[in-house]
């Protein structure tokens, strides 16, 4: 069994910690309801980063930005060649749980409770892959390519994203509008309290771009070849692959 290390750089919660904890465990439910669902295709995603993973000929280290829980790369990294998974995320209960999901991991894992662009540019050496996946579109359109150009800078094969893309000349109202009459009856699924959990999230802290957007910045982060690999049934979630 391969030992899990957390690495804890980011300050102290500004809140109690068993409010905080309370807190991430009612919205995290929320979160994994809609994964269990596949409501965000998530399954699609994985397997296209899982067949990208594949692909590579030798042992390889991997990033995994808002890693989150880790349960999508604990199906995914063991039948390929990782060597080396780093998990960055600025939630401690988050990483707690990925801890206990990467128990037993046949690769080295690190988690840093950390600034993303801290955590990357403290490695000793680049990542071959980085990984980010529903966590960049909470950033303004200039932090997200600040973001970009560390992960570039980091990251010696390519870097993936799985983002919220808006349609070509669509405002974040109208995306907001289409949000929800697509996925409120679709996501029948929900509780009242859920559903007004998700909505309030997507209101206050979704930024999303357009998928030319999300290219562009790509290009303008220094990645030599940028493409989108998968649009989600619903139009709203994008894959995008940026290679070094």
């Amino acid at each position: 069994m391969v030992n899990v290390l957390i690495r804890e750089f980011a300050p102290e919660q500004t809140v109690a910690d068993q409010n905080a904890l309370d807190q991430f465990q009612k919205q995290w439910s929320t979160y994994q309801k809609l994964v269990d669902a596949d409501a965000l295709s998530h399954r699609i995603a994985g397997d296209l980063l899982h067949d990208a993973l594949c692909a590579i000929p030798a042992t390889f280290a991997f990033a995994d930005i808002a890693c989150g829980d880790a349960s999508q790369m604990r199906e995914i990294l063991p039948s390929t060649k990782c060597r080396h998974y780093q998990g960055i995320d600025l939630s401690a209960p988050a990483l707690e749980l990925a801890m206990k999901n990467l128990a037993g991991a046949p690769f080295e894992v690190e988690l840093d409770h950390e600034d993303f662009v801290e955590a990357l540019s403290k490695r000793p050496e680049p990542a071959d892959v980085a990984w980010c996946s529903l966590a960049i579109h909470h950033l303004l359109t200039e932090e997200k390519r600040y973001l970009l150009e560390a992960v570039c800078r980091c990251t010696a094969r390519f870097c993936m994203i799985y983002e919220p893309t808006l349609e070509a000349g669509e405002t974040h109202d109208e995306y907001l509008e289409r949000f929800r009459s697509v996925n409120r009856p679709a996501w029948s699924f929900l509780t009242s309290d859920e559903w007004v959990q998700i909505d309030y999230h997507v209101t206050t802290c979704d930024l999303p771009e357009t998928a030319s957007t999300w290219l562009t910045l790509g290009h303008e982060a220094g990645f030599a070849n940028v493409a989108q690999l998968f649009l989600d049934p619903t139009g709203f979630y994008g894959l995008y692959r940026y290679d070094v």
